[in-house]
């Protein structure tokens, strides 16, 4: 039904690119999904022009064929669903660093919106987020940052780009206010959230570059351990400026000043043949995340 629905979109606005921003998918998916139709029916569904594509005589024929099975598909929904209320549930797993600062306000939100339809949440490494919607093991991936953004995305897996999130260096608050810094930071070790991430390989690189210090990394396994870890004086962290009580100092902790802030794209994979329950969570997914941008945030050049 998503591929049919990729055809419906692309055949009503004459361009892949077009379909793919309404949809909210990558247009590679959108080319996938049109190859996979054209190579179940054995026929050329659209020709490719130079300023976007339009339907051949199978197309066309295709495409009469695919309304009329929307329309059957909308009257058993509502046979179904007579109340018309969403339903179903959606395993949400979220790199570290989102599942602090976004899925909790997920949950919520969804539970708010949709009461029928249940979210249950677990963390998710980053680099394992396309593995895991291409088997199953969850319905929907929140990951952060530009790890496997390159690499082309298997069949059936799509992807939809959220709000970025912004992660600040957090210290203890002497740390933050030491007036030798550079002293101060003599001893510094970076702590790890997601070891796939960016961001705490760029805190070392300027560590290094501008102060000085060869810091070790440290795996904090969590948010909470690295904000336990950071707190004690142990090292310096990238936590999501979300998270910071929405200020510079938050119990114990501080932005360190002099160090990188760093914005981080955000993206949600998911399987084409998800549920409708699971396209609700995306859109709440986006949401969320604009409600959560910082009034100034300072992105990392």
């Amino acid at each position: 039904m998503y591929q049919l629905r990729t055809f419906r979109e692309v055949a009503r606005l004459g361009s892949f690119t077009k379909a793919a921003r309404s949809l909210g998918y990558a247009q590679s998916s959108i080319s996938a999904h049109i190859r996979a139709l054209e190579s179940h029916v054995g026929f050329k569904l659209l020709q490719r022009m130079p300023h976007g594509v339009r339907l051949t005589a199978a197309g066309e024929i295709f495409h009469d064929h695919a309304l009329r099975i929307f329309h059957v598909m909308d009257e058993m929904a509502s046979a179904l669903n007579p109340t018309g209320e969403m339903a179903g549930r959606a395993s949400v797993g979220a790199s570290a660093l989102l599942l602090e600062s976004r899925v909790g306000s997920l949950v919520r939100e969804c539970r708010y919106r949709y009461p029928h339809v249940r979210v249950s949440p677990r963390q998710l490494s980053i680099s394992g987020a396309t593995e895991a919607v291409r088997t199953g093991s969850v319905d929907v991936a929140l990951v952060h940052g530009d790890h496997g953004v390159q690499e082309p995305l298997p069949v059936g897996v799509m992807v939809r780009e959220l709000p970025p999130i912004e992660v600040v260096p957090v210290g203890r608050t002497a740390l933050a206010r030491a007036g030798d810094r550079a002293q101060a930071l003599a001893g510094a070790r970076v702590l790890v959230v997601d070891p796939d991430c960016v961001s705490h390989q760029v805190l070392a690189t300027t560590l290094r570059e501008a102060h000085g210090v060869d810091a070790p990394l440290v795996e904090a396994g969590s948010v909470g351990g690295a904000r336990e870890l950071a707190r004690s004086g142990y090292g310096v962290a990238m936590l999501p400026v979300e998270s910071m009580c929405g200020g510079e100092e938050c119990y114990g902790l501080a932005v360190v000043p002099g160090l990188p802030r760093v914005r981080l794209g955000v993206r949600a994979l998911w399987s084409d043949q998800a549920m409708a329950a699971v396209a609700a969570v995306c859109g709440v997914a986006e949401r969320v995340g604009r409600e959560r941008q910082p009034v100034e945030a300072v992105e990392f050049a």
